[in-house]
């Protein structure tokens, strides 16, 4: 099974030199990125140790403004995703389960270059 992560979070964070100054002030809303939620994914399976997935092993498929012309689609780890360029949000991001050879094949065309997912058994 597949896990469908959708970024369209707006992060409400307080500046906290304001804070600092005795005021309540928050920066402007942020939409999470495909870069930050795969940080914070690797962070939170390194901190707990529950074998979840594995940030250098378990494909993953990066999104952003799917439908639209200048869509961005890239496939691989968590590692390589987290340093990718996604560009604007909206982004979105799935973790796979197991794949079906076809989902496999469909995804060749958008893996990182030199990645260390092995789509036919072998790195690519």
């Amino acid at each position: 099974m597949h896990t469908l992560c959708l970024l369209d979070i707006k992060v409400k964070e307080p500046d906290f030199e304001a804070m600092a100054r005795g005021r309540t002030v928050f920066l402007p809303p942020r939409y999470m990125s495909v870069n930050t939620a795969a940080e914070q994914l690797i962070e939170a399976e390194e901190t707990l140790a529950e074998g979840a997935f594995s940030p250098t092993e378990t494909l993953c498929v990066g999104l952003a403004r799917l439908g639209q012309t200048d869509q961005v689609i890239i496939a691989g780890t968590l590692e390589e995703l987290k340093e990718q360029e996604f560009g604007n949000p909206l982004h979105s991001l799935i973790i796979c389960g197991d794949t079906h050879e076809l989902e496999l094949e469909m995804l060749k065309q958008f893996i990182v270059e030199g990645s260390k997912y092995k789509l036919d058994g072998k790195a690519t």
